[in-house]
């Protein structure tokens, strides 16, 4: 997935592999915590961690592949559930390094007295230049305009790029299109239920 994406994604299609992904991603974001925020380490807190760890992962994996499935079929994409599915874990794999790459390299470069987020470090988003902003949805709109976010959009289309190689670039392109759409009307919606 980090050496070479495009192989990594045709490979996934084929055989639709998911466990050792989601595995890793449990696996990174525990040991995270325990680098960032250094709690105390007990038996019983690392098997509440696992646990915490899989039912909010689970959910967002089964709620991400399935807006990847339905987007490619409403875009005449032709993707099996099990390559959705897998796309979505190894893309979030992916974007788990990622963030917790950005927040390690911000938090060695920025002063002890900075206080960097794990779930959206510095230097990612525009976030910083709306908030003055009167309206709060410019905020949420700001943060969503992330580095990352692209990275997710880029492996999204080596994915379906490489489980759909027969569709043309325009229909994938649409499906990615689709899903951002979402994305922005999730922000929106929230920004306003607020």
């Amino acid at each position: 997935m980090i050496v070479d994406p495009p192989a990594a994604f045709r490979a996934i299609s084929r055989e639709s592999p998911w466990a050792l992904a989601f595995i890793a991603i449990v696996v990174v974001r525990i040991a995270s915590l325990f680098v960032f925020y250094r709690p105390d380490v007990t038996p019983l807190k690392l098997i509440a961690s696992v646990v915490f760890q899989v039912g909010t992962i689970a959910p967002l994996l089964l709620v991400s592949g399935g807006i990847l499935w339905v987007s490619a079929h409403a875009r005449g994409v032709a993707l099996r559930w099990g390559s959705a599915f897998s796309i979505a874990t190894h893309v979030y794999v992916a974007y788990t390094l990622a963030t917790v790459a950005i927040a390690s390299v911000a938090g060695a470069l920025l002063p002890d007295s900075a206080d960097v987020e794990l779930r959206s470090p510095p230097f990612t988003n525009l976030a910083p230049l709306a908030a003055g902003m009167a309206h709060p949805l410019m905020p949420r709109l700001a943060a969503e305009a992330d580095v990352r976010s692209l990275y997710v959009l880029w492996l999204l289309w080596l994915g379906v790029r490489g489980a759909a190689p027969l569709e043309p670039r325009r229909r994938v392109a649409s499906v990615l299109g689709a899903i951002a759409a979402i994305r922005i009307a999730g922000v929106v919606a929230a920004s306003l239920l607020e």
